[in-house]
């Protein structure tokens, strides 16, 4: 099969929607199938939520998809998020080819956050629910990145046998090696983009109290984001270092020398990619239930309920304080994800919907085909 991945952002980066797309290329690649990727290019990533400047983007990114599909002749183009699931619909429709929509979030859930009047939010609110409702029925196939936003889009009209729960999987070179249990440093690391659904004010306020009771501890944030995106509260938090990564590799290294990593984000529909690598590092992680994706509270994790700070912070300093439990909960939430059969069993059911699309296409009656879950 000849696939077009498209991806309304700069490509390549270090943001977990990035990333999942980097890995399904190689993995689809990997099975013999060709890939065309299609995205924004190398460029910065500027600031995060809606700008003017990413009209001009997607109506380039909509040339530039038509002529691949064209040009390369594209049996199934695979759509991640919503910009570029509008241009990969527009597509479709002018070229006939099926569409797989990728949802990672709901909008009504997440634009919002890119705002602080509360007016803008109600309207911010209101535009997610009616892309929330538009966009993914109209794709051939919906594939959810978690059970919730399966559960929101099938409310939103996405008929069952058009949607799959596909949860990302660490790819066996994300487990490759274990991090050593470092003596006590009081590091508490955060990897990520400073978006305003990570929820780092809720960060700062447990972090905050941690530092009442664990007066070395320190917090870094490891991003790529631009300088312009931190929030002047990150830049004025005692004990707070915001360091920004070129590399996957930097981020590791940070990630290794930590004693715990945190996950403050409430928003649930997604799935926050930093938790495999978290996991995969055998790191302690506290993260509020909201994007706790994959953890097993009291297992391989502390799950503390959305805005608990108080818990929160007494998740991070019981951690801090306790190296048998940092080991302890580390190995068990490595262990959770060092199968290499699970990224595998993703490729299988995305290949399984390819072929599905491409049936329904070539067949319009109504065909018993299912995707195994």
């Amino acid at each position: 099969m000849r696939v077009a991945l498209v991806l309304a952002g700069p490509y390549p980066d270090l943001r977990g929607s990035q990333v999942l797309v980097r890995h399904l290329a190689d993995g689809i690649r990997g099975r013999g199938h060709t890939v065309h990727l299609v995205t924004y290019g190398a460029m910065p990533s500027g600031r995060p939520g809606p700008r003017l400047d990413r009209v001009a983007l997607d109506a380039a990114l909509t040339l530039r998809l038509l002529r691949t599909v064209r040009r390369r002749a594209i049996d199934v183009i695979h759509a991640h998020n919503y910009e570029a699931a509008i241009a990969s619909l527009v597509v479709g429709w002018a070229t006939r080819r099926p569409v797989v929509y990728h949802g990672h979030n709901a909008l009504a859930e997440e634009l919002p956050m890119y705002f602080r009047s509360a007016r803008a939010r109600r309207l911010a609110h209101r535009i997610g629910l009616v892309a929330d409702t538009q966009v993914p029925r109209r794709a051939d196939f919906c594939i959810a990145v978690s059970d919730e936003l399966g559960t929101l889009l099938r409310g939103r009209g996405v008929a069952e046998s058009h949607l799959a729960c596909i949860s990302p999987a660490a790819t066996p070179d994300e487990t490759g090696t274990a991090a050593t249990d470092p003596t006590s440093s009081g590091l508490v690391c955060y990897a990520g983009n400073l978006d305003g659904y990570q929820n780092l004010e809720f960060l700062l306020a447990t972090f905050a109290r941690v530092r009442a009771r664990v007066p070395d501890a320190r917090l870094v944030i490891v991003t790529h984001a631009a300088p312009e995106c931190t929030s002047p509260a990150l830049e004025r938090a005692a004990g707070v270092e915001v360091v920004r990564a070129g590399s996957y590799d930097e981020v590791r290294a940070l990630l290794d020398a930590s004693d715990v990593a945190v996950c403050p984000r409430a928003e649930r529909s997604g799935f926050p990619m930093k938790l495999l690598n978290y996991m995969a590092a055998g790191k302690a992680i506290v993260a509020s239930a909201g994007s706790a994706k994959g953890l097993r509270d009291g297992v391989t994790g502390r799950v503390v309920a959305d805005g608990d700070v108080e818990g929160f912070a007494a998740a991070v300093v019981d951690f801090l304080r306790d190296r048998e439990a940092r080991r302890r909960f580390g190995a068990a939430a490595r262990r959770a994800v060092e199968d290499p059969d699970a990224w595998e069993a993703v490729l299988d059911r995305i290949e399984a919907i390819y072929r599905l699309v491409l049936a329904r296409r070539a067949a319009p009656a109504r065909i018993p085909i299912f995707v195994q879950e």
